[in-house]
C-alpha cells in the first residue's frame, strides 16, 4: 500500500488581527496572548493593518482578513459588531476577500454560525486543544469535546470552512489522551487541522505547576504526540495547515526552528515502524524525508516519490 501525503493548498494570504485575550471566557492554564502576540488591535485600527501587510505582499492570491488571540465570537456585542462593520467595509473596498476567526467552540450556535457567513466569513478555526474531556479539565479549557462536535457540525451546515486547532505534549497529557483526540478529530472531519506542540511560557499557571515540579514536561514527546494527530489527519485527508507557535514574543523555544519538518519526518518514521515502504509525497516535504533518512530510522530502500 502507498501512503499518499498531503499538503495545504491554493494558501491565501492571511492578514492576523490579534483581539488579545478580548471575548475569553476563562483563562486557560497553558495561554497567555500578550506573550505570543502583544495587546491586540481595535477595530479602527484594521484599515491601516491591511494597507501594511497588502504593501508587503506581492501576487494574486485571496486575502482573508483573520482574528487571532482572543475568543471572537464571545467579545460584547458592540464591540463585535464594530468588527463585522469594519470587515465588510474593507471587503465592500476589495482590499480582503473575506473574513476568519479563531474562537472557542462552546461560542457556537446555529444564529452565530450564520451570522459570521452573512457578515463575509469563510473560514473559522476552533480552539479544540484536545478531545479528552480529561484533559480538558486539566487545561481549565471551560468547555468540552462535544462541545467541539457541535460547533463543528454547526459551522460546516452554515456553509464555513473548519479548521480545528489541537496543542500535543501538555505536561497533564497521555497516550490515551492523544489516542482519543485521533479518533475524535477523524470522526469529526474538519477541513483542516493546525498543531501547536505545547509551549511552557512564563506566568500561566501551567508553568508555575513545571517549576515547582508537579508536573513535567518532555518537547521530544510532544513532537511524537504532534506526529500521531498530524497522522491521523492524514489519513483522513484532512490537511495540517501549521505546526508550531509562531517564534515573535517567544524569548526560548524547547523546539528546533525547523519544528514543522521534524514532525513531518516523525510521522514519516512512524508509517515506516507500521510497515510502510512506498511513499507519494508533496514536494514541500523533502527536507523532511532527509532529516528521516538522516535519523537512520528512514531506510534508504524505502521508494518516495514527490509530487
Amino acid at each position: 500500500m502507498t501512503f499518499r501525503g498531503i499538503a495545504p493548498t491554493g494558501r491565501p494570504l492571511i492578514i492576523p488581527v490579534f483581539i488579545t485575550h478580548r471575548g475569553c471566557t476563562h483563562r486557560c492554564a497553558f495561554c497567555d496572548q500578550e506573550a505570543i502576540a502583544g495587546a491586540g488591535s481595535l477595530p479602527d485600527a484594521l484599515p491601516g493593518i491591511v494597507e501594511k501587510y497588502l504593501g508587503w505582499s506581492s501576487g494574486d492570491r485571496p486575502v482573508e482578513l483573520s482574528f487571532y488571540g482572543g475568543s471572537f465570537t464571545a467579545l460584547p456585542v458592540r464591540e463585535l459588531s464594530e468588527y463585522l462593520q469594519m470587515g465588510k467595509e474593507l471587503i465592500a473596498q476589495k482590499l480582503v476577500g473575506s473574513l476568519r476567526c479563531s474562537t472557542r467552540p462552546d461560542t457556537i450556535n446555529p444564529g452565530m454560525a450564520k451570522l459570521l457567513k452573512s457578515s463575509g466569513f469563510s473560514v473559522v478555526e476552533l480552539g479544540a486543544q484536545t478531545m479528552s474531556d480529561r484533559l480538558l479539565t486539566e487545561m481549565e479549557r471551560g468547555h468540552t469535546a462535544d462541545d467541539t462536535r457541535q460547533a463543528v457540525k454547526e459551522l460546516k451546515a452554515a456553509g464555513l470552512t473548519v479548521v480545528l486547532q489541537f496543542m500535543s505534549g501538555y505536561p497533564d497529557e497521555t497516550a490515551t489522551d492523544v489516542a482519543t483526540t485521533c479518533r475524535a478529530l477523524i470522526a469529526a472531519r474538519p477541513d483542516a487541522i493546525r498543531i501547536y506542540p505545547f509551549m511552557p511560557l512564563a506566568g500561566t499557571k501551567i508553568s508555575q505547576r513545571l517549576q515547582c515540579n508537579e508536573v513535567r514536561f518532555d518537547p521530544v514527546v510532544a513532537i511524537d504526540r504532534a506526529a500521531d494527530i498530524f497522522l491521523a489527519a492524514q489519513e483522513a485527508g484532512i490537511p495540517t495547515i501549521r505546526i508550531g507557535l509562531p517564534k515573535d514574543g517567544i524569548v526560548v523555544s524547547p523546539y528546533p526552528d525547523n519544528l514543522a519538518q521534524v514532525v513531518v519526518a516523525e510521522a514519516l518514521v512512524k508509517l515506516v515502524k507500521k510497515g510502510e515502504r512506498d511513499f507519494e509525497l508533496p514536494s514541500a516535504w523533502e527536507t523532511s524525508v532527509a532529516i528521516a533518512r538522516k535519523s537512520g530510522r528512514f531506510p534508504e530502500e524505502a521508494k518516495v516519490v514527490f509530487l
